[in-house]
């Protein structure tokens, strides 16, 4: 079964979630180190993805960059 694509808007949704999730008062620390964790993979996707798109902006705009 093939990897399902990444979809930044969802996972930084999650993060978000997250967050939200540690600003309650009563926390469980073992669903909270589940949590950390999971957020901690979702932000290093998230990075992992700017920088293609960082990478790959660049490269369109040095093919399109007119050279005066």
């Amino acid at each position: 079964m093939p990897e399902e694509k990444f979809n930044f808007t969802k996972a930084y949704e999650e993060v978000e979630g997250i967050n939200e999730w540690f600003q309650q008062e009563d926390i469980n620390l073992d669903m909270a180190l589940q949590k950390y964790e999971k957020g901690m993979e979702l932000i290093a996707k998230c990075k992992e993805r700017l920088k293609e798109v960082e990478n790959k902006f660049e490269e369109i705009k040095k093919k399109y960059s007119i050279e005066e």
